[in-house]
């Protein structure tokens, strides 16, 4: 994520920070928006994105995605499977 950083660096750039909290019983979304912080002494942008991010996280916790399973295993993928050795596929002799 550098996009945002770049763009805040630019001179005379207006950048916001923005997320929709979603209201009870389905009634929609509030839309928060911040303005983006400027950077801290020795910050590096990713690190200044971050925490605008942490900011909003903290502010209303309960609305954060926390599970991410990027590595996880699907319940259908066979465990112990085998890779075939190199060569010839089956059923071919070797010439």
């Amino acid at each position: 994520m550098t996009l945002a950083p770049r763009l805040a660096a630019r001179e005379g750039a207006v950048c916001l920070i923005a997320f929709a909290r979603r209201l009870s019983w389905g009634r929609g979304y509030a839309l928060s928006i911040r303005a983006y912080p400027a950077p801290l002494a020795g910050e590096s942008p990713a690190r200044t994105l971050n925490r605008a991010l942490e900011d909003l996280i903290r502010e209303c916790p309960g609305q954060y995605l926390w599970g991410y399973n990027r590595y996880k295993v699907p319940s259908s993928a066979q465990t112990g499977a085998r890779t075939p050795p190199a060569g010839d596929p089956p059923g071919r002799a070797a010439a």
